[in-house]
């Protein structure tokens, strides 16, 4: 392998929107260029004995955490692994695959920054932090449709991982060079059109995204919003976020397709300046009640963590270098 691999972990709690933005990502980038894999696939136990058991998928000693150490660090190296694969549809695991490395790896799971090693590992960490009420019903919508399960179960679910949740899934979150969190504009879900708020580790962001943010801002002073307390519609700024100093990039979902657009463009081309080439035919679909649909604010979102993803590559890139 003749190039370097830089590995995002995409972390956060079941159905809070992970392989949503992972698979935008993976769009932008080309499939060619990424291997996505779910952490997921390391469950020890299967849906029966995690039921016979009394343990939920969520906690770690219903995975095998070291067995993801080993397998994310040879990813890491340049080595191929031989991945489980678990299958939520069967609630059984499949035969394994074998895995090559490409030069960008995403990790994306419940429990992959669960310990030091893993955080070690990982180059960048995105902790999706969605309200709970919208995660509940993100979980009802997909379940119910793909995995076979009712609404009541659902909810029991929810119930019955709560505390495993607080205890091993949100601690997560302090380590994270980024929290995403998706929220409606009002107090009531099911609506397409969620704001997005990108909290980013001082550490991350870097001059020139904050001059393409206010060189946006500034275009498009006049643009119509409709939000409340005259805000705009695109914002960034430095305040405090779960007690630590973030930069918060804050995108309405009333944000129109000509901003976005211009946006995409200018990050597109500084990204192409750092010689990597983004395919945006696919950035921010999703799908809802069977319907695909577009949202802004998520292709916004996957776009940003591109850029710093990529950013961090060419770190990387530069120190092997010198």
């Amino acid at each position: 392998m003749d190039y370097k691999t830089i590995l995002l972990g995409i972390i956060g709690d079941s159905a809070a929107g992970k392989t949503t933005l992972t698979r935008g990502i993976v769009e932008l980038l080309g499939p060619e260029n990424v291997t996505a894999i779910c952490s997921d696939d390391y469950h020890k136990y299967n849906r029966k004995q995690r039921k016979e058991y009394g343990i939920t998928a969520i906690n770690p000693a219903c995975n095998y955490i070291d067995i993801m150490e080993q397998h994310f660090l040879a990813l890491k190296r340049g080595k191929p692994i031989l991945k489980p694969i678990y299958n939520h549809s069967t609630g059984d695991f499949d035969p394994p695959v074998y895995v090559k490395p490409r030069r960008f790896i995403i990790i994306e799971g419940l429990l992959g920054a669960h310990t030091q090693k893993l955080r070690d590992i990982l180059d960048v960490i995105v902790y999706l932090d969605p309200p709970e009420d919208l995660r509940a019903e993100w979980k009802i919508q997909r379940d119910t449709a793909k995995r076979g399960y009712t609404r009541e179960q659902v909810l029991d679910a929810l119930r019955a991982r709560e505390e495993d949740s607080e205890a091993f899934i949100r601690p997560q979150k302090k380590y994270a060079d980024f929290i995403v969190s998706f929220y409606p504009k009002q107090k009531r879900t099911g609506d397409e059109r969620l704001n997005a708020k990108i909290a980013m580790n001082p550490a991350q962001p870097s001059e020139e995204f904050n001059s393409i943010i206010e060189k946006i801002k500034a275009a498009f002073e006049n643009y119509p919003c409709e939000r409340a307390n005259n805000l705009p519609c695109l914002s960034i700024s430095l305040e405090k976020w779960h007690g630590q100093p973030m930069e918060i990039l804050d995108i309405h979902g009333e944000i129109g397709e000509e901003m976005t657009d211009e946006l995409k463009q200018m990050l597109g081309h500084a990204l192409h300046q750092k010689g990597v080439d983004l395919n945006m035919d696919k950035v921010g679909l999703f799908v809802k009640e069977g319907r695909q649909m577009i949202s802004f604010p998520l292709a916004l979102a996957q776009l940003t963590i591109t850029y710093f993803l990529v950013q961090n590559l060419k770190k990387v890139e530069h120190a092997v270098e010198v």
